[in-house]
């Protein structure tokens, strides 16, 4: 019986995510709704971090995919910030801010706008 040459099983290599996000909530007539998000990015082992909220006053309503759009726009101009953050999202950046130091062990520089 002729024995067959087992070929090696390749790895792959696992690539750690270069983002982390979370929603923002606020509270409205009893229901927890999302109105905006705060993105981290790591570039060059600098951790940029990125939001977008929507304006309920106005009658927005908060949709995932364009907040995402528009928090990664920011975290790559986070240096050059053109839209002040809004105080009521402050806290909860600087405290993401920790998040993304303890997730992006490899980082060097943490950029908050």
């Amino acid at each position: 019986m002729k024995r067959i040459k087992k070929e090696p099983v390749k790895k792959e290599v696992v690539k750690k995510e270069v983002e982390i996000f979370e929603y923002i909530r606020r509270r409205k007539a009893g229901k927890t709704l999302k109105v905006g998000v705060v993105l981290g990015t790591l570039v060059n082992g600098v951790i940029r971090v990125g939001w977008s909220k929507c304006n309920l006053k106005a009658g927005d309503k908060f949709a995932p995919a364009p907040g995402i759009a528009i928090a990664k726009q920011r975290s790559n101009l986070s240096h050059l910030t053109i839209t002040p953050v809004p105080d009521c999202i402050k806290r909860q950046i600087r405290a993401f801010g920790g998040r993304c130091v303890r997730y992006f062990k490899d980082a060097k520089k943490l950029e908050l706008p």
